[in-house]
């Protein structure tokens, strides 16, 4: 392979994901955005602070994961961590153990769940695009136990403690319900997409081209833009709000485009042909290709700190070894999920989300490493141990 073959798979790798992926990025980061910028994500805090006193720390955990699929994890837990400082200095939680269970869960979105850009970025790279709605259904199966580990381990590792707050219920307004819409309905609609594939050939096929026009996940990302914009408190904002989303987008599209481009120079390479013709004279178990994945994200995700570029160097790394054969959209989602468990660990000093998550709980360097650094350990072995069991139920 020569430089002038490089620099074209290079270009062609990164267009191809600019073109695939580029505009899932942009939209869901602009919903975020606008989440933020509308005060909306503190307003689920107070749902969560009034009306769940004693599920808090459950509860607060499942508001990361529900959060985390269009909030980026580092700038959801500074947000978050306010009410997680409202709630430690009104009940008897410690702000660490709140802390954990919080980013736990939003941890367990940014690996897991499309339009996350890790997850998104590993399912273009397999090739899975056109599957994304089977594989989001998966993701979410998943992600709900995997976030669940971290809210296990915060309670155990600080104990149960009883709650002081005054009883106080806060009635589901329009302020509370359009955000909960703005996240919801776009998830909803990517999911049909996947009944499409179970519904009964007698049905109108108007009825079919439908769900699969609105279960475009570009289509979904952009009714959900169109219901943020009657957010609260984003009346004459909305320019703004808009640009700040795209300043924002730009690096993560950067990364992800050349994590992709890397993909294809490895695609087109020997060294694929290789790989593929190895593999290929031998009866690859599934369990074998997830626990590869599960290795490679870990190795790379310790080693360089980013769990996005873990997933993002790893499915390139994978596709080698699988582009021989015709794989499910189950099998392509175990794959990925595998990525994103092996992208959770081990998070220490090399990773920003480290530093925030320690710091904004009042932890040194070497409390982080016994608390976080463990948490995220157990969060990536666990939710594998899940991946592994669904693999051996239903394949």
């Amino acid at each position: 392979m020569n430089l002038n073959d490089i620099l074209e798979y290079i270009f062609q790798g990164f267009s191809n994901a600019i073109k695939s992926i580029g505009l899932i990025i942009i939209f869901s980061t602009i919903i975020g955005q606008f989440l933020k910028k509308s005060n909306s994500i503190k307003k689920f805090g107070d749902l969560i602070l009034y009306n769940f006193q004693n599920k808090t720390l459950i509860s607060i955990n499942l508001l990361g994961l529900f959060l985390g699929t269009v909030v980026f994890c580092d700038s959801g837990f500074l947000i978050l961590n306010g009410i997680s400082k409202s709630i430690s200095s009104t009940t008897n939680y410690s702000l660490t153990s709140l802390n954990l269970s919080l980013s736990g869960g939003l941890y367990a979105s940014h690996t897991l769940v499309p339009p996350t850009p890790g997850p998104l970025a590993a399912i273009n790279n397999l090739n899975g695009i056109s599957m994304i709605g089977d594989i989001m259904l998966l993701s979410i199966v998943v992600s709900i136990p995997a976030s669940l580990i971290s809210f296990i381990y915060a309670r155990k590792t600080f104990g149960k403690l009883n709650l002081k707050i005054k009883s106080q219920h806060l009635k589901l307004t329009s302020d509370y319900i359009i955000p909960i819409l703005v996240i919801i309905i776009p998830l909803f609609l990517i999911s049909l997409n996947t009944l499409t594939n179970f519904i009964n050939n007698e049905i109108s096929r108007n009825i079919i081209l439908l769900l699969k026009l609105i279960g475009n996940p570009i289509n979904a990302l952009f009714i959900g833009i169109i219901l943020s914009f009657f957010l609260p408190n984003t009346k004459n904002k909305k320019p703004i709000i808009i640009y700040d989303a795209l300043k924002d987008s730009w690096p993560i599209l950067i990364l992800t485009s050349m994590g992709a481009a890397f993909g294809n120079v490895i695609k087109n390479s020997e060294l694929s042909s290789l790989l593929s013709n190895v593999f290929a004279n031998n009866n690859i178990s599934l369990i074998y290709i997830v626990v590869t994945c599960f290795i490679i994200s870990v190795i790379l995700k310790t080693s360089q700190g980013s769990s996005t570029s873990a997933m993002i160097i790893g499915s390139s790394i994978i596709f080698p070894l699988i582009s021989s054969y015709n794989y499910s959209s189950f099998e392509i989602g175990m794959m990925v999920l595998s990525l994103g468990a092996g992208s959770m660990m081990i998070s220490h000093i090399n990773d920003s989300y480290f530093w925030i998550v320690t710091q904004k709980s009042n932890l040194n360097m070497n409390e982080g490493i016994k608390y976080f650094s463990l948490m995220s350990i157990m969060q990536g072995i666990g939710t594998f141990m899940i991946i592994l069991l669904i693999i051996l139920f239903f394949n």
